[in-house]
């Protein structure tokens, strides 16, 4: 028996050790994969700072492109530098203008006229490439030749009319991207490092002065050639074996951030705890060994004595002598305990078969229910917990059962419901039991969820109290609730902006003669149903761009297959990506849009037979105009014009106030022999709202109105 106990708790401690040593390699892939994580998130965190560093300038270069001192015929450059210098102060970088020759027009940190020398080799390269492609760019690290600091140029091209005229730069300093990088907490001698296109160090979280300029091992180069992020392994400049976390810039091609930390940090971490474990495993197994021995030496003696007891009767022919009265009492004890546990197993078995007879019934019945039933006793602990209440918490029964019912409530609930149910118990003073009210709960995941919750008390036949807690998901119906209120407030918005834009056309409206202007009134009116008409279509929750043209263009088409329509109507045609409107920009575009129509109408392309008008409209990252929604509405085949009018009408100015006011955005127009020509630019987020993404380039799909 003493070796079959031994071999009992080997066979128990071996297998569970054995499953420790896997969850032990677990936990250290575990460890490896939350180390590299943490790499990643940093690597994503700087990149995303260094990105948002990079298009700033980007993005400040391309305003300051467009300013009308410097693209203007009649353009002051005089004026321009003092706009540039005002811009280089607050980029904190110079800024400079390079003529297609590579030679500096001007350099922000110089005064106007003073002769500068021309462009580095590598930058004048640049100012080619920007000239040829007409989109901005971003160089490889050099030199400044007035200061000798690391900077990496960054160059946009500047229009006039069609042509690019100039490249206007700036760059980005190296030391002051360091400083970003080293405000990020590294631990055991970590660091970043920002690398540009040609391998070399831009900027690193420390040693900047030791480091800038250097060029980094092929390993990390060509690793980060495998996709926009990863992680790489190898040795570093100073033969330190790193682990490297790398994360591609979206605004320089080529250039990446690269997190670094070395693998010793991670691997000194693990050895102390390995070590113990695997000791105390040892330790463990041997005191298991010695207990079971000490044990069994206890349990062998009333067998001991029960086999000398049996010897001697068969010895004796069942004649053996009454026991001696020291010898051991066990054996009779034994005897009785059989006896005993016997009798007791058949009671228990009777009363078993009862309880799980109704203890069945009872699951049956929690089990079927739609709520969500929790049984928890005085000290909070849940004892019960039915298939509704796994379905809605995302608990299996078996982990919520014996764990504290705070872990199914709110984080305002939480901290407080032990403080809450010692109080009831105390004072009997009831705040929640027998009353239902709308609580948080807080579902596996860490997700909220409204619940319609009500309590019971009750006493099981011991006198032991607990507390039952019905419990049903009302988050659909919270949400309707949402969804009506923000559609009414949408709806009470909208009706007020409706009546503010009508109030403003029969104010603004010529009245010089009545029927005109009941007529043009009626017009604009009719155009704001018509957006309207959309916004309700969708629920008020925006349009697209292309539908609120469609709308706002189809009086002015000659419908196909119409028999009153002349041989050669006017032809409207759309030809941009879908682009979905915020709700706010759905009435805004409407009215340009009618305007637009209404004066071609009258003056223009749609006034006669053959007209023609194109509208077009394009926003993503490819075209070179991130952050703006361009559309070109182009008149051809129209009455001749000969130049702009002498007066800007109520139409025109209604544009103006309509994108700059509401929009936030510029109109430009251009009377062309052919026929008007109106470009619009409207910032993307004015246009399609703050929680839109500016898009990729997608294919325009062109119609016929």
């Amino acid at each position: 028996m003493r070796t079959h106990l031994v071999a009992l708790v080997a066979a128990a401690l071996l297998p569970a050790l054995a499953v420790g040593a896997i969850a032990v390699g677990a936990a250290v892939d575990a460890s490896r994969q939350a180390f590299e994580d943490r790499l990643a998130g940093t690597a994503a965190a700087l990149a995303s700072a260094v990105d948002t560093e990079i298009a700033a300038s980007v993005l400040a270069l391309s305003t300051l492109a467009t300013a009308h001192s410097l693209v203007d015929d009649e353009g002051d450059l005089a004026v321009f530098h003092a706009q540039a210098k005002r811009t280089a102060a607050m980029l904190g970088a110079r800024i400079f203008l390079v003529a297609p020759d590579a030679g500096v027009a001007f350099n922000t940190e110089e005064g106007f006229g003073t002769p500068s020398q021309p462009v580095q080799p590598q930058t004048a390269a640049m100012v080619r490439r920007v000239l040829e492609s007409g989109r901005p760019a971003v160089g490889d690290l050099i030199r400044s030749r007035r200061t000798g600091e690391a900077v990496a140029p960054v160059l946009v091209p500047v229009r006039k009319g069609s042509e690019v005229a100039y490249a206007l730069g700036s760059v980005v300093e190296a030391a002051r991207v360091s400083r970003l990088l080293g405000e990020q907490p590294f631990r055991g001698g970590g660091y970043a490092s920002l690398i540009d296109g040609a391998g070399k160090i831009v900027a690193r979280s420390d040693f900047q002065d030791r480091h800038a300029g250097q060029q980094v091992r092929d390993w990390v180069t060509d690793g980060a050639k495998a996709g926009p992020a990863g992680i790489l392994r190898g040795r570093n400049l100073s033969g330190v074996e790193i682990a490297t976390a790398y994360r591609r810039l979206s605004a320089a091609p080529g250039w990446i951030v690269t997190v670094a930390e070395p693998r010793s940090a991670f691997l000194d971490g693990l050895r102390r705890p390995l070590a113990a474990l695997g000791l105390g495993g040892l330790a463990a197994l041997a005191i298991a060994m010695l207990a079971a021995a000490r044990i069994g030496r206890r349990v062998l003696r009333p067998v001991q004595s029960l086999t000398a007891r049996a010897e001697a009767v068969a010895a004796s022919g069942g004649n053996a002598p009454p026991m001696a009265p020291d010898e051991p009492a066990s054996v009779r004890e034994f005897a009785r305990l059989q006896q005993a546990v016997e009798r007791a197993e058949a009671a228990l078995r009777e009363r078993a078969a009862a309880v799980a007879a109704g203890e069945a019934r009872l699951r049956a019945v929690v089990d079927t229910a739609v709520d969500a039933i929790v049984v928890i006793d005085e000290r909070g602990t849940i004892r019960s917990f039915n298939r509704s209440a796994e379905g809605i918490f995302g608990h299996a029964a078996e982990e919520a059962i014996g764990r504290n019912v705070s872990m199914l409530m709110g984080a305002g609930d939480a901290g407080r419901h032990d403080a809450y149910l010692a109080a009831y118990l105390r004072t009997g003073e009831r705040r929640i039991i027998g009353i239902g009210r709308e609580v948080e709960g807080r579902r596996k995941d860490g997700s909220p969820v409204p619940l319609d919750l009500s309590i019971a008390e009750w006493r099981d036949g011991e006198g032991r109290r607990f507390f039952t807690g019905t419990m049903r998901d009302i988050s659909a119906r919270k949400a309707d609730e949402a969804r009506r209120s923000l559609l009414v407030g949408e709806v009470n918005h909208r009706a007020k902006n409706a009546l503010a834009v009508v109030q403003s056309v029969l104010r603004l409206t010529p009245a010089d003669e009545p029927r005109a202007y009941a007529a043009a009134v009626g017009a604009r009116v009719a155009a704001l149903a018509r957006a309207h008409s959309l916004l309700a279509e969708s629920g008020w929750s925006g349009a697209d761009l292309r539908a609120v043209a469609e709308r706002e263009l189809a009086p002015y088409a000659a419908p196909k297959g119409s028999p009153n329509a002349p041989p050669r109507g006017p032809v409207v045609s759309l030809d941009g990506p879908p682009l979905p409107l915020a709700p706010s920009a759905v009435q805004p575009f409407a009215m340009v849009l009618h305007e637009l129509a209404t004066n071609a109408a009258k003056h223009g392309a749609l006034s006669v037979p053959g007209g023609r008008v194109e509208v077009r409209w394009r926003a993503g990252r490819r075209t070179g105009d991130d952050g703006m929604l361009r559309l070109r509405w182009a008149e051809s085949g129209g009455p001749p014009l000969r130049g702009a009018p002498a007066r800007r009408s109520f139409g025109s100015r209604m544009i103006e106030a309509t994108i700059r006011g509401q929009l936030g955005g510029a109109v430009e127009r251009h009377w062309e022999a052919g026929g008007l020509v109106v470009e619009i630019a409207v910032p993307f987020l004015r246009a399609a709202g703050r929680g839109a993404g500016l898009p990729d380039d997608a294919e325009a799909i062109p119609s016929a109105a």
